[in-house]
Formats: structure tokens, sequence, C-alpha cells
């Protein structure tokens, strides 16, 4: 399958690992581009590919399905001060898009995230993550078309963690690389001592929480 333009620039956010793959005459992996509509408690994940695809976004909700379906993305530089506009343009033969755009009113407002994923690290981050929002929805007998809105650095959180002496951070993550319990509890509550916590699950040295910063709030950490 043929690779679509990416915004930003894909050197500027590519890991090392996925750039020197990039940069390969030949290789056995590929770039996967992966699409999660979130709207009104509702998740549609699709995957550009001809097979299902399992990923961890790593959002807290574990590892999911991309069901193959076809579609693409491109990028329109406009004039002037303009940001790029992005296009998603999906397949509606069957019309499965358009019965979920009609339930929900067209769908504009919501949360659209598209991740880039090697399939040489199918299950650790993605290559590129762009989150933006569906500004327009057009249907036709042939195709649904999306247009978003350019990807906001004011929506990402900054710094990256919330610093908090209590509640650990990586519990939106549990059983992800930081938190790095393997065993066979189903879940955790995010304290370091309590009912659920990091000692019962015998992981208190991976407490992502800074009790040092005292009990009584949160401070906010500088991050270059």
């Amino acid at each position: 399958m043929s690779t679509p333009a990416l915004f930003p620039p894909a050197l500027n956010v590519l890991s090392l690992a996925s750039q020197a793959d990039k940069g390969k005459l030949a290789s056995g992996d590929a770039f996967l581009m992966l699409l999660h509509v979130i709207w009104q408690g509702q998740h549609v994940r699709l995957a550009r590919n001809t097979d299902a695809v399992t990923f961890d976004a790593g959002d807290g909700l574990g590892a999911q399905i991309y069901e193959p379906f076809n579609f693409d993305l491109t990028v329109e530089k406009n004039p002037g001060s303009q940001l790029p506009s992005i296009s998603i343009k999906c397949s509606n033969v069957m019309g499965i898009l358009q019965s979920y755009i009609e339930e929900f009113a067209g769908v504009v407002g919501a949360t659209a995230n598209l991740y880039f994923v090697n399939t040489a690290h199918p299950a650790g981050e993605p290559s590129i993550q762009l989150t933006t929002t569906i500004l327009q929805t057009v249907c036709t007998l042939q195709n649904v078309t999306f247009t978003l809105g350019a990807p906001k650095p004011q929506r990402q959180l900054f710094p990256r963690y919330s610093y908090r002496a209590d509640f650990c951070i990586w519990v939106t993550n549990y059983k992800g690389k930081w938190c790095g319990y393997t065993g066979a509890l189903p879940n955790c509550d995010g304290t370091y001592n309590g009912s659920n916590g990091c000692v019962v699950h015998d992981n208190a040295q991976r407490f992502g929480a800074f009790p040092g910063i005292g009990t009584n709030g949160a401070s906010i950490a500088s991050q270059t």
C-alpha cells in the first residue's frame, strides 16, 4: 500500500528506530495508518490495511482491534497564514460509516486520533500520533469525507505528566512498560499502599508518584 503524506514532517517526530527502518532500501515491515474516532462515548477504530490490527494506544483502554477498511488521508496547504486542512476519505460503497454518521448527526465535533505504526513494534508507542477534531462530514454514494482541524499544541498536556504526591501516573497504562507489572491482578487503584495499590501488587518500586512534593496538592514541573 502507498504511504500517505504526513503532517508534521515525518523525520521531526519519528523515533530513531523508525527513522532507521524508513531509510532502508527494503524492509519486511510496513507503516500502517490507524484511525480512532470518539464521539459520545462510542469508538470506531479502523486500519488502512487488508487485515485487522491490534494496537494499544496508551489511552488506558488496553489493546484494541482496528478493523481493516479502505480510507486515505490528504493534507492541503492553504494560502496565506491559514493552517493546513486535513481530509480523510473513506469508502462508502457498503454504507457502513454513513449509518454511524446518520446516527450521531454527522459526528462534527468528534475527536479523531490518527496513529502511524510500524509493524515491527505494534505494541509500542505510535511512530506518529495526531489528535484532531472533525469539522465537517460529506457523504456521497462512493465516499465519506471527514475534514479535520489541524493538530493543536494547546490540546497536548504540558508538562506531559501530572506530578502528584499520592496517585500513580502509570495507572492509565496499567501493565504497560512504565508500570511494569506482569502479575495476575486485573487492575490497580493507583495508590501506593491502598487496598489494591502498588504494595499489594508487589510493585512498589515502580510507583509512579512523587511523595516528596507533599500531600496537600500538586506541583508543576518544567519540561524541556
